[in-house]
């Protein structure tokens, strides 16, 4: 049976500052895969995406007394930005506009993060 020798020169072995850089060189990148990993699921999250056109206010009786073809006017004017609303809360303002048979908002102020935070409260 033949006996094994490894021989280590000194020479060939890493500093500790060499080590923590290779250690800690690793666990970064572990952490970028993980960081991806976390923003891509956040990034499939479902949300709720509506456009809000005005509002009004009514009593339980008058809603209670609604038929079909009854008009509840809105207190904003056909000319104010509609509200794009996300899961609800205010995200940004735009106007209403056709793409052949259906509709669209296009975007004209996106509300600052700051603020969007602020709505969160």
């Amino acid at each position: 049976m033949e006996k094994l020798v490894i021989t280590i020169d000194s020479r060939d072995l890493l500093s500790e500052e060499e080590m923590d850089a290779l250690l800690n060189q690793n666990s970064s990148r572990e952490d970028e895969l993980k960081m991806d990993l976390k923003l891509k699921l956040v990034l499939d999250f479902p949300l709720e995406v509506s456009v809000r056109l005005g509002e009004t206010q009514r009593t339980i009786g008058q809603l209670l007394n609604l038929t079909v073809g009854t008009v509840i006017e809105l207190e904003n004017s056909i000319e104010e930005p509609v509200d794009l609303v996300v899961n609800g809360k205010p995200f940004a303002e735009g106007e209403v506009i056709t793409i052949g048979e259906v509709f669209g908002i296009r975007l004209q102020n996106i509300i600052h993060p700051k603020e969007r935070l602020e709505n969160l409260r």
